[in-house]
């Protein structure tokens, strides 16, 4: 029996879910006792089947600042884990910070920075994250944006708390420190699915470019352009996994 896959989903990446069988789906306020509050997330859990794979989807997530602590914001790859999820597939909008990536690029992370971000875990939890993404997930990831001829960057994810923008000369710093994208989310998603032995992806889309001036709505219109692109590369990835 092939093992439930499991998603979250940040914004323009939610048009995979159109292809769900056996449907079904709750508000993140049933299942967390939480709204979610920000633009471009639906707040629900989807499940059910995608060419007969068990598929479970976030469309949304929380964020920090929102107000959450980082354990409160992962309480979604805790749920996913509790669902029987093994592999974990986190997405985002992000910033670029890299000045060879495009508006538009997929950028199939190899690595985050995570010294902005306060652990989800406490207590001696020690863990290594010297190799946060299975290897396995991301050459699959490469291998089908190649055979779809779909731009995509392998980079660094940097996670900072927002919800304001960074300044140009936090953009600077970020990427001396080696950061080619910058967000609001995944990193303390990435450290608990690691920590809960998930295998995992991470996946991001260039909505902006961090050195240019730019809103959120913005973020979200360039967003919704990609839909097409990122339901495309979906559909190959769950068949291959």
């Amino acid at each position: 029996m092939l093992s439930t896959l499991g998603f979250i989903l940040g914004s323009g990446w939610g048009k995979i879910i159109s292809d769900v069988n056996d449907r079904k789906e709750a508000s993140f306020e049933k299942i967390f006792n939480k709204k979610a509050t920000v633009p471009g997330h639906s707040g629900k859990i989807i499940e059910g089947k995608i060419a007969g794979r068990p598929v479970i989807f976030s469309s949304g997530r929380f964020h920090t600042y929102e107000g959450y602590s980082t354990h409160e914001v992962t309480e979604i790859v805790r749920y996913l884990h509790s669902r029987g999820v093994k592999k974990i597939v986190i997405t985002s909008a992000a910033g670029g910070l890299n000045e060879n990536y495009k508006v538009g690029d997929l950028v199939i992370l190899k690595d985050v920075i995570s010294l902005f971000c306060s652990s989800p875990l406490t207590g001696p939890k020690f863990l290594d994250l010297s190799r946060p993404f299975s290897e396995d997930m991301v050459k699959k990831a490469q291998k089908i944006a190649k055979d779809q001829k779909i731009n995509y960057q392998n980079g660094t994810y940097v996670y900072v708390r927002g919800p304001h923008y960074e300044t140009f000369p936090d953009k600077k710093a970020l990427k001396i420190l080696g950061a080619d994208v910058v967000g609001m989310s995944t990193v303390p998603e990435v450290i608990m699915a690691n920590y809960l032995k998930m295998e995992v992806l991470g996946l991001s889309m260039v909505t902006n470019l961090a050195f240019v001036k730019h809103d959120h709505h913005e973020v979200l219109t360039n967003a919704k352009k990609q839909e097409e692109k990122l339901y495309k590369f979906f559909e190959f990835f769950i068949k291959s996994i």
